[in-house]
């Protein structure tokens, strides 16, 4: 059923998806955290350019 490179490529696969994984993880805390930065910027009366 597995040819003689299975051994390769598999572990090719799960090394990949593991990486998109943490990808994916490491891009939504940067999301949150920089949403925390906005709202506390936002309180202190620091405004957007962009809300004008």
């Amino acid at each position: 059923m597995f040819g003689p490179y299975t051994g390769f490529i598999l572990p090719s696969y799960a090394v990949s998806a593991l990486v998109i994984v943490i990808m994916i993880v490491r891009i939504m805390l940067q999301y949150k955290a920089q949403q925390r930065e906005i709202a506390r910027l936002e309180a202190a009366g620091i405004k957007r350019r962009s809300a004008k």
